[in-house]
């Protein structure tokens, strides 16, 4: 082969290199238009300068750090500048400051090179090793481990065009590579460069040190990481790994159809904000990972354990997440999460105007429901914890044998459910309405337990609070309440103790009823024995519209009630039951027919109504006797009325007349 050299200040202008000719251009050497035909060969040496060359296809130029322009500014030829079959390889430049096309190129750019305004077409190829610069080009071809970065010209964007693939490209430095339908492979986005998938396909992309990857279309195994920001506009992601330091943000924007849809990203010391519009699916999150669910932002089936947490604020929403081993579900501010499974160390936490329904807590998982926050058809297995905090309320709860619930002071259940083997703790200042307990559950009452409306209480009865029957209808209790310490409150409906020791030691206390009556009724088992005392104290028995019905104490016309010292004392066909008051005696203590054939008292207040005419009173002494069993308010008068009183008495059910 021969060789032409171009040396320090030589300038050589229109050489034609023929086949097994090389040109060498070396230590400041000059080329002007030269023509490299096939076969034949420039070389360019650090320092040389080649200008408005053309090479044609077979032709080659090794370039090892000069500068190669093919401007044709000037006006020689066309502005459009064609370059077919070129190799530019060791760190070379090449500057095209009109447009240039490559086809079937194949062009190799080494440490410190720089590709400046290349197109390369279906079948070319951009090589580049460590180091390289890509700026302004468009690839409908393949570009290969280059790095594209914005410090050579104001103009930064790279673009991969439908047909072109770019693999393992470095983009920094505010470079910008455009994805308009191409494929790119493995690209690293890093200090302030930008990639965005405006269209075609994004796989094993790497963001980190302030980069930014914009997509929507399509992204498969990103990786996001130590400062990295990966941005789901439109489209969908599969497989993204968010590790420390990294954020995926993920909400549509104005202009796009659709959602914005990542699935199976994981979180690893990372966090997620799905946003307007987001959908997350089947994120896995951990190690310290977070998973933010905004404004309109949803997330389904997310996996959460080792500390890994999603917060929800409204109003998002979360539907199907799992808990476990130190994962943790917050949610607040009108978020609405649903069918969460919470278990293994796991904890779902609701807050401040947060809705949760459907929650499965099991072994050892856990459900905070907090200051404003709502929980909703909880279901708690066994070894699953509900805590019911301040202002916190749980409607619907049902808790299954080894399952517990709490209700903090402050806290609320309604609508509960105590399976057989479940267990409630009330503590003081805690409520719990409209509840259920069956057979074989525990209920411990510090606080207090309101009733309206029918009720049973089948379960076991432990504490020292309050049981208060509000409505019309007929709480029975029905369990063991022989540990029970507490009070029974009868404001409005019936208390019924249908088993021995139902209320323990507790109280009863009456409060007078505005309409309808308030009963206790007290059936066979818990009933006193002829000669024996009740072994519940009965206080404030002295209102209108308050009763003691004895279902199993046959009534027997003639019977009366008395006080004596701090006693009420019945006695009813010769036989004497005692009953221990507190709170201060009515007037008069007539005793009925419950309609029932059972026995039934009721109090005349002490204030009594102005007396009656001796004549009315008479009707009503011989309607009372001869009332069938099934007559309504029967009016009757007492022998231990008040001197000059003769008042009516209150009766729930019809019987017969006291004595006089």
């Amino acid at each position: 082969m021969s060789i032409i050299v171009v040396g320090a200040g030589q300038t050589e202008s229109g050489l034609i290199i023929s086949s097994g000719t090389e040109l060498l251009v070396s230590d400041g050497g000059r080329v002007v238009s030269a023509n490299i035909l096939s076969g034949g060969v420039e070389v360019l040496l650090d320092g040389s300068y080649s200008s408005n060359g053309m090479v044609q296809s077979g032709g080659a130029v090794q370039f090892h750090n000069g500068v190669v322009t093919t401007n044709l500014a000037d006006g020689a030829g066309s502005s459009t500048t064609v370059i077919s079959g070129v190799t530019v390889s060791s760190g070379g430049i090449i500057q095209l400051a009109a447009e240039g096309i490559e086809s079937g190129v194949t062009v190799s750019v080494g440490v410190s090179g720089l590709v400046d305004a290349v197109i390369v077409s279906s079948g070319g190829s951009l090589l580049g090793g460590s180091g390289a610069l890509v700026d302004t080009n468009y690839i409908f071809g393949l570009i290969s481990g280059a790095t594209f970065a914005g410090a050579y010209h104001e103009d930064t964007e790279v673009y991969i065009s439908a047909g072109g693939e770019a693999d393992a490209l470095t983009v920094q430095s505010s470079g910008v590579e455009i994805v308009d339908g191409g494929l790119v492979n493995g690209t690293v986005v890093q200090s302030h460069g930008v990639e965005e998938l405006d269209g075609g396909l994004g796989s094993g992309d790497i963001v980190q040190d302030g980069g930014e990857l914009v997509i929507s279309s399509v992204e498969n195994a990103a990786r996001v990481q130590d400062g990295g920001l990966a941005i789901l506009e439109a489209g969908d992601t599969s497989g993204t790994i968010v590790l420390s330091g990294g954020t995926e943000l993920i909400s549509t924007v104005t202009g796009y159809t659709g959602s914005a849809v990542a699935s199976d990203t994981t979180l690893s010391g990372g966090k997620q904000d799905v946003d307007s519009g987001g959908v997350a699916i089947g994120t896995t999150v951990a190690a310290g990972g977070v998973e933010y669910v905004f404004s309109l932002g949803v997330s389904t089936g997310a996996i959460l354990s080792s500390g890994g947490q999603e917060i929800l604020r409204g109003p998002g929403t979360l539907s199907g997440a799992t808990v476990s081993t130190g994962g943790a579900v917050y949610i607040s501010i009108g978020g609405v999460a649903s069918g969460t499974t919470v278990s293994s160390g796991g904890s779902d936490v609701v807050l401040s105007s947060g809705t949760a329904s459907g929650t499965l807590v099991s072994a050892d998982g856990r459900e905070d429901i907090e200051s404003h926050g709502l929980g909703s058809a909880t279901n708690v297995l066994s070894g699953g914890t509900q805590y019911v905090l301040a202002s916190g309320i749980a409607s619907g709860t049902i808790v299954n044998a080894g399952g517990v619930a709490y209700v903090r002071s402050g806290g609320e259940a309604t609508t509960a459910t105590i399976s057989s083997g479940g267990k409630l703790l009330v503590s003081s200042g805690g409520t719990a309405s409209g509840l259920i307990l069956i057979s074989g559950g525990e209920f411990t009452d510090d606080g207090t337990a309101v009733i309206a409306g029918d009720g049973t209480l089948a379960g076991i009865l432990l504490g020292s609070g309050t049981i208060a029957e509000t409505g019309g209808g007929d709480l029975v209790l029905s369990g063991d309440g022989a540990k029970f310490a507490g009070n029974a409150v009868i404001s409005g409906g019936t208390i019924e103790l249908a088993t021995a020791d139902a209320l323990g030691s507790g109280t009863v206390t009456f409060v007078q009823p505005s309409t309808g009556s308030a009963v206790l009724q007290i059936d066979a088992a818990d009933a006193p024995a002829a000669g024996e005392t009740f072994a519940n104290v009965i206080s404030s028995f002295n209102g209108t519209g308050e009763d003691i019905d004895l279902r199993s104490i046959a009534f027997v016309a003639g019977a009366s009630a008395t006080v004596v010292g701090a006693d009420l004392v019945l006695t009813d066909g010769g036989h004497t039951y005692t009953f221990k008051l507190a709170g201060g005696a009515a007037g008069a203590y007539p005793v009925l027919s419950d309609g029932h054939g059972g026995t039934l008292i009721d109090p005349i207040p002490a204030a009594a109504p102005k007396a009656i005419d001796p004549k009315v009173l008479a009707f009503a002494h011989a309607a009372a006797a001869f009332a069938p069993s099934d007559a309504a308010n029967t009016a009757l008068v007492s022998s231990t009325s008040p001197t000059g009183q003769t008042p009516f008495a209150h009766a729930t059910a019809s019987g017969a007349a006291g004595r006089l």
